[in-house]
């Protein structure tokens, strides 16, 4: 578990990290012109316990490239969270990347890149182990 929880926490951390330095250029060119979304207490409550119990899940299954997925998902989710604490002037979580009538920002591609990497893994590790597919769930630290 150790593995996959390093490989899961750094790449969360770069993830929220680049998201954010993202963030904060539009923000400083920018300003008030860059788009935000609203979110609510209960969203900010209910995304920081999700991914919470994400990160833990993926930690468990003691596989890195699993891991790698869940922590680039972990770190969008981290990014968006952030966002609302570094910048409280703004209505909502900054989204400077613009596509027609939609914005959106770095941790909204992160969580959902990172969705498909962990579906993958999943899959793979899955198609890998599959004599393993039926155990009982122990918990090892």
């Amino acid at each position: 578990m150790a593995r996959s929880g390093i490989v899961l926490v750094l790449t969360a951390t770069l993830v929220a990290g680049v998201d954010l330095a993202h963030k904060a250029t539009a923000i400083l060119e920018r300003g008030a012109a860059v788009p935000a979304h609203d979110r609510s207490a209960a969203y900010v409550v209910g995304i920081a316990l999700a991914a919470t119990a994400w990160a833990w899940a993926i930690a468990l299954t003691r596989s890195a490239s699993i891991a790698l997925g869940g922590g680039v998902l972990a770190g969008g989710a981290a990014g968006n969270l952030l966002s609302l604490v570094l910048w409280p002037s703004l209505a909502g979580v900054p989204n400077p990347l613009v596509a027609g009538d939609v914005a959106f920002n770095v941790a909204d591609v992160a969580v959902a890149a990172g969705l498909v990497l962990v579906l993958a893994a999943t899959c793979v590790h899955a198609a890998r182990n599959r004599e393993r597919l039926r155990e009982p769930v122990r918990f090892r630290a």
